[in-house]
C-alpha cells in the first residue's frame, strides 16, 4: 500500500544525491586558449653583419675618432663592443667603439685563442691617440709591437676619441701588408677576436673580449 510519508523520504534523498553530486561527473568548464608566445631568440648564434645606412649619402673616410653615417659600408655588434668597416682593393678601413673610458683591441685570424693574431689596439688619454700594431706569440699573449719582433708599423693613418664614456678608434691599413705578422686580409669572411679594457694603458687586462667573423 503506497505511505506518502515513504514517498517524501525517497523524494528528499533523491534531491540531495543529485544537489551533491562530484565535481568529475559535471561537465567541465570551457578553458581559455592559451595567448601564443613569439619564439624566444637562439642562443649563440653570432649577429649577421649589418650593412650600413646611407641615408645621408656615402661620405669620405676621416681618421678623426668619430664614426659618421655613411663613412663605413658595413658595421657589427658584440654587446658593448662595435666594429665598422670598408675595404677597396688595396686598404681597410675600420672604426672601433666601446663603451670605456680605456683600450680597445681587434686582432684578425688567430689560429688558437689570441695565438698568432694579428692586433690592432689603442686608447686615449689626455686627448692623445696611442695605437700599437701588434702580434700575439701565445694563446693568452703576450702582444709585443710588430717591430719589438722585426715587423714594421703598417697603421697608415689613425685618429680617436674618449667621449662620454666611451672610446673610438679608427685607422687605416693595407689588405696585405707584406709584414710576417700582419695577416692577410681576404675578401669574404675573415676570423676577428675583440676586447676592451677599463683604463688607457696596453698593459692592462681586458674586462670584456669575444671573438667572430667579419665579412670584407
Amino acid at each position: 500500500m503506497f505511505n506518502p510519508h515513504t514517498a517524501r523520504t525517497v523524494a528528499l534523498v533523491l534531491a540531495i544525491l543529485f544537489t551533491w553530486a562530484p565535481a568529475g561527473c559535471q561537465a567541465p568548464a570551457p578553458q581559455a586558449e592559451p595567448i601564443p608566445q613569439p619564439p624566444a631568440p637562439a642562443a649563440g648564434i653570432e649577429p649577421a653583419d649589418q650593412q650600413a645606412a646611407t641615408d645621408g649619402g656615402v661620405i669620405a673616410w676621416a681618421a678623426d675618432g668619430v664614426i659618421t653615417p655613411g663613412e663605413y659600408q658595413k658595421n657589427k655588434s658584440f654587446g658593448d663592443f662595435e666594429l665598422h668597416w670598408t675595404t677597396d682593393d688595396l686598404y681597410l678601413y675600420m672604426g672601433m667603439k666601446a663603451k670605456t673610458a680605456g683600450w680597445v683591441a681587434v686582432g684578425f685570424d688567430p689560429s688558437s685563442l689570441m695565438k698568432d693574431a694579428d692586433i690592432v689596439q689603442g686608447f686615449v688619454k689626455d686627448g692623445a691617440l696611442s695605437i700599437a700594431d701588434q702580434y700575439s706569440t701565445g694563446q693568452f699573449g703576450p702582444h709585443p709591437a710588430d717591430t719589438q719582433l722585426g715587423g714594421t708599423d703598417d697603421m697608415l693613418a689613425s685618429g680617436g676619441k674618449s667621449d662620454s664614456g666611451y672610446t673610438t678608434i679608427e685607422f687605416k691599413r693595407k689588405l696585405d701588408t707584406g709584414d710576417k705578422y700582419d695577416k692577410p686580409l681576404h675578401k669574404g669572411s675573415n676570423k676577428i677576436i675583440w676586447a676592451y679594457g677599463s683604463d688607457p694603458q696596453f698593459t692592462i687586462k681586458h674586462f670584456a673580449r669575444g671573438s667572430g667573423q667579419i665579412g670584407l
